[in-house]
């Protein structure tokens, strides 16, 4: 009997000493779609206006000088119609429990993607002519820094508002880690066509009122927003122009005439006359703030829904801006002098979405979470921005009064500078014993800035504090905290003074100047600490 050898293995039966190999990982189950959409096709008539009044230049001079412009004009008029139209024709959104997606483009195709838990902030926008349309636009804002990462403009009211609420509410259940199954998701999505189908939007959660901005209030928001510097960088920047355009001669020829006119009259006419001059100039720059102010802020309405703070506000253009309190990196209170003597201030909320320093307004006033009220009203409404901020202590400690000298030295240093600038001018040894009152001033300065200066840490919130005349507070949770830097100039390197700043996602900046080397270094190894723990419990 022979032997007929081993019996041949079935097709696709690997042999006995081949290496194992795992199966194929099962495929991902495409994620349940919640929203999906296109733009209006009345975004067809504000891009139909828009082509007209960038192509209207051309118009004029095709009509007035050379008729080839005219020719110019129809092909770029046609030329940006057709990108609109095709935009439109091809943007899509689709909003699934994992992320936004957003495609758009026919030569050139672009899909972005954005999960919904990098989503900082969400805001809607509308102009008086997207209103009459009954249009919205969707910004939708990442921890990218770099503001808007998403523009649908513009969506109807209805979709916009589907879409938020939506957006919202699974960016909700996503945090909190309350998983689906796929299966379920398929059965509950997919409709007769077994295409997914989009959500209905959820049940509205009860609105809480926060704050509500009172007309005088604001009026007095615009009454204290002048800003001297500005008005002298405007006066700076038109001159220029007018010198660049030729037209300074004749600037100065009517400035010599108007001197002439004014040396006429007695000393104190002339007086009178300048002093009415810089109060005209002053009350102009009044009426436009306040009015401004007015017109922005109309309505302002700050309302809690969940865990998400909304504002609603804007007379021309309305807004509607969504901050999940979980997102807030930094609140500040900021009084700029004026305000500090009133008793009021305003409250600013920074975001991962943006960044800017204290004083500055974000683009359409979307840092603004109160814009002006009484000082103990500020104080009250904080813990609605930051929960438990109400449970925590402050033992707020001074900086070093070396500041003072510090600041006075500066001082020296530019009464020496000016008094010798004088004497090489020729000016006289008077206007040179002037310039020492450099001196006395920047010692004023900094005494004024250490009774404004101070810092604390509660529990996990940072608060710091500083000003001149007036004064701005922030309060920082240590868990947002990026990054800590401590510095020095040359004459703090002198006194052994340091200057602490304070990094959160996004950029925004909070300096905490003239700290000893020694508190400066200890305070930030304290916020590094914290932070380091924080970011250890999120992992």
């Amino acid at each position: 009997m022979t032997d007929a050898g081993p019996e041949p293995l079935p097709a696709g039966t690997p042999p006995a000493d081949a290496p194992a190999t795992s199966p194929p990982p099962p495929a991902r189950a495409e994620a349940a779609v919640l929203a999906r959409g296109h733009l209006h096709p009345a975004i067809l008539i504000l891009r139909l206006f828009d082509v007209l009044r960038q192509v209207g230049f051309l118009l004029v001079v095709g009509l007035v000088v050379e008729r080839w412009f005219l020719v110019v004009a129809l092909v770029a008029f046609l030329l940006q119609l057709g990108y609109a139209v095709a935009r439109y024709l091809t943007l899509e959104y689709t909003l699934t429990a994992d992320e936004l997606r957003v495609r758009e483009g026919i030569l050139e195709r672009q899909e972005r993607r954005i999960p919904l838990d990098r989503i900082q902030d969400l805001g809607l926008e509308s102009t008086l002519l997207r209103r009459a349309l009954g249009l919205t636009v969707v910004l939708v804002e990442t921890a990218s820094g770099r503001g808007v990462e998403a523009r649908l403009d513009a969506l109807s009211r209805a979709d916009a508002d589907h879409l938020r609420d939506v957006l919202l509410a699974a960016r909700s259940e996503r945090l909190a880690a309350a998983p689906a199954t796929a299966s379920a998701a398929a059965d509950g999505v997919a409709d007769a066509g077994g295409a997914p189908a989009a959500l209905p939007a959820p049940a509205p959660e009860p609105e809480w009122l926060v704050h509500q901005s009172r007309a005088g209030e604001l009026f007095v928001r615009g009454l204290t927003d002048l800003r001297l510097g500005g008005f002298v960088i405007t006066g700076f920047a038109a001159i220029e122009l007018l010198d660049q355009l030729g037209f300074a001669a004749r600037i100065a020829g009517v400035v010599d005439s108007a001197q002439d006119w004014v040396t006429q009259f007695p000393p104190v006419v002339t007086v009178a006359i300048l002093i009415g001059v810089v109060v005209l100039v002053l009350g102009f720059g009044v009426v436009t703030a306040t009015l401004g102010n007015l017109v922005q802020f109309h309505g302002f309405v700050l309302v809690l829904r969940g865990d998400v703070l909304q504002r609603r506000y804007g007379l021309l253009t309305t807004r509607q801006k969504t901050l999940p309190r979980a997102r807030i990196q930094r609140v500040t209170v900021e009084q700029p002098w004026l305000r500090r003597l009133l008793g009021v201030a305003s409250v600013k909320a920074d975001s991962a979405g943006g960044s800017r320093t204290q004083g500055e307004d974000t683009s359409g006033g979307w840092d603004v979470v109160v814009p002006l009220t009484r000082l103990p009203d500020a104080d009250a409404l904080l813990p609605a921005l930051l929960p438990g901020l109400e449970s925590q202590a402050f033992a707020w400690q001074r900086g070093s009064r070396r500041l003072i000298a510090r600041l006075a030295l500066q001082g020296v240093v530019l009464a020496l500078l000016a008094g010798a600038a004088a004497l090489g001018a020729g000016a006289g040894t008077g206007i040179a014993l002037a310039a020492l009152l450099f001196v006395p001033l920047w010692a004023l300065l900094g005494l004024l800035t250490w009774i404004n200066l101070g810092f604390a840490l509660g529990g996990p919130f940072l608060a710091l504090r500083h000003g001149i005349v007036g004064r701005h507070l922030a309060y920082v949770p240590t868990a947002r905290v990026q990054a800590v830097v401590v510095g020095q100039g040359p004459f703090a390197q002198l006194l052994g003074l340091a200057d602490l700043t304070v990094y959160v996602m996004g950029g925004s900046p909070t300096r905490l100047p003239d700290l000893t080397l020694a508190d400066a270094r200890q305070l930030a190894h304290a916020i590094a600490e914290r932070a380091a723990i924080a970011a250890a419990a999120e992992w």
